[in-house]
């Protein structure tokens, strides 16, 4: 019987539901005699390996072949490959982009979001969790993936090998800790900066807050080893406690939403906006301080929807898309001088650089941003109620 089972290994069958129930009932009869190796036990699914190296996922019933992630044909920067739900390119010298391109079928976070994974000499560092396949996530219309689970740990272990693993998001949105499960009850540790609403993993995923630790931005930094520091830094305004993390080391900037990115950033409330043009402004000075003018006009700016990049500053129908991977230097301050632009009523001095162009229309990328006013300075753009920009600014808004 042992001999049997390794031969259908290696010739690729059960390639139907009938062939992976057989096999379920083959390997549980038979088990003391095939001895599989067991390497993740997500309850009550389990992955298991053959001899020949080959994954299997099982449930009651059903078992599916899964191929482990293969990271060796990752060599230079601007190198990708698929695997399941996920396009993973390399971006640096061990740091990748680990991206979900998304379903237009759902709303927000569906339509894209990306994570990114940085490796040191002593530990990795896994920046944000995307979207959440292991049960789905009904307000955005995302339905659950068969193997979300596994596939994502398959993905970090070829990238990562055996190193310590911790786990730091920009914010605790459900498009960017939507993966918490999948890294629970491990050896990991998961951090969200100071100010972020914890509670909000319970009332998106179910799952207990107590498992993320908290540190204070600008305090808390993670040192990879060799030299690889990734530092903190609070931008409030998309959230409470929104972090860009940063590594001088490898010229990176990791922003999440709380600058925005293509499309820009919309808040709500004069609060928020304050918020982001206080912090942004720190970021641009902190910069300016840690950063000489050559090593700051090389800066690479991650955004947490790297998709978005490309629509150059704002979302509007039609508008002519531009070929480019990541923002820079220049995003950063862009942002900051539109938001402190607004609060001084720049829009409506010509030559200032700072531009009202009309409003937001509906897209199911972004229903809630729907009717408020685009201000945008260079490719730094703000979406807030125009109303609320005339009152940030002290201005009576014309009838």
């Amino acid at each position: 019987m042992k001999a049997i089972i390794f031969n259908y290994f290696k010739r690729g069958l059960f390639k139907t539901n009938i062939s992976f129930f057989c096999l379920n009932i083959i390997v549980n009869s038979n088990f003391a005699q095939f001895k599989p190796e067991r390497i993740q036990n997500s309850d009550p699914d389990t992955v298991w390996v053959s001899p020949n190296r080959q994954v299997f996922y099982t449930t009651s019933a059903i078992a599916q072949q899964m191929t482990p992630f293969n990271a060796s044909t990752l060599i230079k920067p601007g190198d990708e490959v698929r695997y399941g739900s996920y396009i993973i390119r390399k971006i640096g010298e061990r740091v990748f982009q680990i991206n979900d391109p998304g379903d237009k079928s759902t709303r927000g976070g569906g339509w894209g979001v990306d994570m990114y994974l940085v490796c040191g000499t002593k530990k990795a560092l896994l920046i944000d969790l995307g979207n959440n396949y292991i049960t789905g996530y009904e307000k955005d219309l995302i339905k659950a993936r068969r193997n979300a689970a596994e596939e994502l740990l398959s993905v970090i272990e070829g990238l990562a090998g055996k190193l310590p693993l911790e786990i730091a998001v920009t914010h605790m949105h459900p498009d960017h800790d939507g993966m918490t499960a999948a890294f629970n009850n491990r050896k990991v540790t998961f951090w969200a900066g100071a100010g972020e609403d914890l509670n909000a993993l319970k009332t998106q995923h179910t799952l207990d807050p107590s498992i993320y630790k908290t540190f204070i931005q600008g305090e808390k930094s993670f040192d990879l080893g060799d030299g690889r520091i990734v530092e903190t830094f609070l931008v409030r305004g998309h959230s409470n406690g929104g972090t860009v993390y940063i590594i001088k080391k490898d010229m990176l900037v990791f922003s999440g939403d709380a600058l925005g990115s293509g499309f820009g950033q919309a808040f709500p409330t004069i609060e928020k906006l304050r918020q982001v043009a206080e912090d942004s402004q720190k970021l641009v000075e902190y910069v300016k301080a840690n950063f000489t003018p050559y090593e700051r006009y090389g800066l690479r700016v991650y955004t947490g929807h790297w998709w978005q990049n490309a629509y150059g500053g704002f979302l509007y129908p039609n508008k002519s898309q531009t070929d480019i991977g990541y923002l820079d230097w220049r995003f950063i301050q862009d942002v900051a001088t539109c938001a402190n632009g607004i609060l001084q009523g720049k829009w409506l001095i010509d030559g200032s650089g700072l531009r009202y162009i009309g409003n937001m229309v509906y897209t199911d990328a972004w229903p809630s941003a729907e009717g408020r006013a685009i201000m945008v300075c260079g490719i730094g753009t703000i979406i807030i109620p125009l109303r609320q920009a005339y009152e940030a600014a002290g201005l009576k808004m014309p009838e």
